[in-house]
């Protein structure tokens, strides 16, 4: 995929530092997950056909938030590399990965952050306060998530891995859902692979 691996080390050192004096969140992670049916929302373009959600948990991935909390649907749980999330609820916890792309948005929006419950995670191997869960995308990522910590079952919603086109809410300045590009097409075949794996192992 061309990704620098010491880009990668250099961005979750700038989030290690700026997380020096917050709290680990991953016990709370925990209960709030263990045990529950889970709903992962992602950021595809049939994500305005979520009206409501039932599970017990809320799980979101990165841009997706900015629809829920339109919609009065405020999640448990969001998943992000800050590059499509604009809004911030304050009971959230956020999980936010640095990966070699996002050093700027750490920068500009991880002290945003830090007056709510957030979680760092890495790529590479795990330091200081970092965690690596695995997955790759925002939206396997909260699947796996889910998975590692006893989820009772997962429902997946505004995903789509095959019809080529990448949701509004992906990004902020997008206006509509757009063609994938080569790269975005195979970052959403490895995120399919990834979450048919869990779920042929774990759920």
């Amino acid at each position: 995929m061309g990704f620098d691996e010491a880009s990668d080390f250099y961005s979750a050192k700038l989030l290690d530092l700026l997380l020096h004096d917050v709290k680990d969140y991953t016990e709370e992670l925990s209960q709030i997950i263990k045990g529950k049916s889970v709903a992962v929302i992602g950021a595809g373009p049939n994500l305005e056909e979520v009206k409501k959600v039932d599970e017990e948990v809320i799980i979101s991935a990165d841009g997706a938030t900015n629809y829920l909390v339109y919609r009065e649907i405020i999640p448990d749980i969001i998943v992000t590399d800050l590059d499509g999330i604009t809004v911030f609820p304050k009971d959230s916890i956020y999980v936010v990965l640095a990966h070699g792309n996002n050093v700027e948005l750490i920068k500009e929006k991880v002290p945003i952050l830090k007056s709510r419950k957030i979680i760092g995670t890495t790529q590479v191997f795990p330091f200081g306060r970092l965690k690596l869960f695995g997955g790759f995308t925002d939206g396997d990522r909260a699947v796996v998530l889910a998975s590692i910590f006893g989820a009772r079952k997962v429902s997946l919603y505004g995903m789509d891995f095959d019809s080529g086109l990448v949701g509004k809410y992906s990004k902020p300045y997008y206006e509509k859902s757009l063609p994938a590009s080569w790269l975005k097409k195979n970052k959403l075949k490895i995120a399919k692979w990834v979450i048919e794996e869990v779920f042929s192992k774990s759920l």
